[in-house]
């Protein structure tokens, strides 16, 4: 009586109703060219007019819209503050200093230099090695943007002017 049970289960496995991936009507859309027409369908919604170039708001580029890359970099007084923690100042709590200047101004903010490693010992360790190069020069701050050339310099400047405020130490 049970070996008859484990035949009824097998039964009724092999006569259920099929899942709707294994339709062949639903299988057949789908060969090289994407889901049966929907890739070529968002293809050409997306794209526009031929020749044409999008820009992130779906907006037909501008020439003053070509994404420029600029850096630039700020010294840190280290020499007439030496006691002052410039990088804790600028990370803030959770590095949310940071994270704020660039949310806000779309720039990409870094600390570099003699003393931007927690660890004094790892510093010394990673010191010229390839991609620490930056450890032999006195402690600095690079903001990037790779943004749009009619606003990439006014975000630089918001992100200095926001960084020389977080730099004035408080007495």
């Amino acid at each position: 009586m049970m070996a008859n049970q484990g035949f009824g289960d097998l039964d009724r496995l092999r006569h259920r109703s099929p899942s709707p991936m294994a339709s062949s009507n639903l299988m057949s859309n789908v060969s090289g060219t994407g889901l049966g027409g929907w890739n070529s369908l968002t293809q050409e919604r997306l794209s526009g007019p031929p020749g044409m170039t999008m820009d992130w708001q779906g907006a037909p580029a501008s020439p003053s819209s070509y994404t420029v890359k600029r850096i630039l970099r700020l010294e840190i007084p280290v020499d007439t503050y030496p006691n002052f923690n410039f990088v804790g100042r600028l990370l803030g709590p959770r590095g949310n200093s940071l994270k704020r200047v660039e949310a806000t101004t779309g720039c990409r903010v870094y600390i570099r230099g003699k003393g931007s490693i927690k660890d004094p010992d790892k510093e010394e360790k990673l010191r010229g090695r390839p991609g620490y190069e930056h450890l032999n020069d006195p402690l600095h701050i690079l903001i990037e943007a790779d943004l749009p050339a009619n606003i990439v310099d006014t975000r630089l400047r918001q992100a200095q002017e926001i960084i020389e405020e977080l730099l004035k130490p408080v007495v």
